[in-house]
């Protein structure tokens, strides 16, 4: 069905339009329609395998911390012994479980890096490895979702 807008778009609408700017904007949907078309079919298991990337994180952060004193380092480790000992989601998935998996630990990673930043603040040394570790996580998923919805026939790969 994308496929048929996407055509629709080229072929019905662009070559009728007359403006620079709506012929832009027309360009611009057919960029993201394709984005969508390419993240649709392998979304859900990018969301299973993120869960239990994030599971392991959270404990890594937690065993480098180690003994840090301080709140942000106990809501570290509680972090990492409620959220981090979650169970792993299988692949294939029950996609209403994973995305509140998948949400509940992405902000438990969000509120573990506001912490390493306190402890980072306190000179504390093992913080700059554990952000280390979760910029290893964050990294190669930011690139992944750039060259999902932004490369190949989308928006950074049109002619």
């Amino acid at each position: 069905m994308l496929e048929g807008v996407l055509i629709s778009i080229s072929t019905d609408i662009i070559p009728n339009v007359v403006n620079p700017k709506a012929h832009a904007s027309a360009q611009m949907m057919q960029s993201i329609i394709q984005g969508i078309r390419q993240i649709l079919p392998v979304y859900d298991q990018y969301l299973a395998e993120e869960h239990n990337q994030m599971l392991v994180v959270l404990r890594d952060v937690a065993a480098v911390i180690g003994a840090a004193d301080g709140p942000a380092a106990d809501r570290i480790r509680e972090r990492a012994a409620s959220l981090g000992n979650g169970a792993e989601v299988p692949i294939p998935l029950d996609r209403d479980v994973v995305m509140a998996a998948h949400r509940e630990l992405g902000f438990a990673l969000q509120e573990t890096m506001i912490d390493l930043d306190e402890l980072q603040r306190a000179d504390d040394a093992n913080a700059s490895a554990g952000l280390d570790l979760v910029r290893e996580h964050m990294g190669p998923r930011i690139m992944r979702d750039v060259q999902t919805v932004l490369v190949g026939d989308a928006l950074l790969g049109r002619g």
